[in-house]
């Protein structure tokens, strides 16, 4: 049996994007460790919402995108992110065993803000002057 958590919240400080050998093939794969930090909100007795309380969760990704993802995350950025969670024990410096809330991502959506439309990814396409004109590209085409 497996939780699913739905997270919502702003990428931590640092990013973690290295590569993990498999013992059942030659490819390596690739895991990107983040954290992602999310508020937990109350209301005052004015009835605005004000943060109580922060919750950090230490997330992986393991997927062929990760590459691609670590280059286009940036601290701060609000994603909302799902996955499976799962616990992991360590025994710490003072050798007390610590245990850790880890998800392990299926889906890191980016959460649109000014800060997030400000990246450019790429250029923009070129639109012609008449969107309704469409080109029938059989026309060319001899039968």
């Amino acid at each position: 049996m497996s939780v699913q958590l739905f997270v919502r919240g702003n990428l931590g400080a640092e990013f973690n994007l290295r590569p993990v050998a498999s013992p059942k093939n030659d490819e390596a794969s690739i895991v990107l460790n983040f954290s992602v930090a999310s508020p937990n909100f109350k209301r005052n007795a004015e009835g605005k919402s004000e943060v109580v309380s922060t919750e950090w969760i230490s997330c992986e990704y393991w997927n062929r995108d990760a590459a691609h993802l670590h280059k286009i995350l940036q601290v701060g950025m609000p994603v909302f992110v799902t996955g499976e969670e799962r616990y992991e024990s360590y025994t710490n410096r003072d050798g007390i065993e610590v245990r850790v809330r880890k998800l392990r991502v299926q889906d890191v959506f980016i959460v649109p803000t000014e800060r997030v439309e400000a990246i450019k990814l790429r250029p923009k396409r070129e639109q012609s002057q008449d969107n309704n004109h469409v080109e029938d590209a059989d026309d060319d085409i001899p039968l």
